[in-house]
């Protein structure tokens, strides 16, 4: 039997007040453990896609699945999904670790579990060496990776990345660019890039092609 796709959208549309759409009439087929990307411009309805599949936007019309799951109407708390945002959004006071173990916390994790699952996280993003410096004392690209390793220590199915080289410097996007893939390989999930910029979706063509009201297409 043939396994659902990750990710699964079906003639999905969001039309905003005062009749703008975003996003006409989307068919998208994500399989498990591929890195797929959604370029566009600014305004083409791609970060509104990302949003939809992580249940911050409810489409006007269509579905959403996840795993064969119907998850159109679910919160974003009863999806299988993280969301990692250009805003890496680190708390200051708190070492790396406990950055990364923060989402366990809040689950109420018993705190060994907590740290060896951080820990792992860190290993995903090749900063385990760094788990007690305080994120003040990292570079941007380092910083980017511990909101990585954040989003991974829940163990997703999905993972879903809004823009988030933007605030980094060329040198450094490009650096990124090849790390994200060997993280998502590492990490063996499902990985949906969104961005504006062609040099930053770098993947194998494959599966469906989707295309949103405006013009933003999927890469994978």
């Amino acid at each position: 039997m043939d396994r659902p796709p990750a990710i699964s959208l079906r003639a999905v549309r969001k039309e905003f007040p005062g009749g703008v759409v975003a996003v006409h009439g989307l068919d998208l087929d994500i399989a498990d453990g591929e890195f797929v990307t959604l370029l566009g411009p600014a305004g083409s309805g791609k970060t509104t896609v990302l949003r939809m599949i992580a249940g911050f936007e409810r489409p006007t019309a269509g579905t959403i699945g996840l795993r064969g799951r119907d998850v159109t109407t679910a919160p974003p708390f009863d999806r299988d999904v993280h969301t990692v945002f250009q805003d890496y959004a680190l708390f200051p006071h708190l070492s790396v670790r406990r950055n990364v173990e923060y989402p366990l916390r809040i689950a109420k994790v018993p705190r060994a579990q907590r740290r060896e699952r951080a820990m792992e996280a860190l290993a995903t993003v090749r900063l385990e060496g760094m788990a007690d410096r305080s994120p003040a004392a990292l570079s941007g690209g380092q910083r980017q990776r511990v909101a990585l390793a954040r989003a991974l220590v829940g163990r997703p199915s999905v993972l879903l990345l809004d823009e988030p080289l933007g605030a980094l410097d060329l040198k450094l996007r490009e650096q990124m660019q090849v790390e994200l893939q060997q993280i998502q390989r590492a990490a063996a999930i499902t990985f949906v890039l969104v961005t504006h910029e062609r040099g930053r979706g770098r993947g194998r063509p494959r599966g469906r092609r989707g295309r949103s009201s405006s013009g933003a297409s999927s890469t994978g």
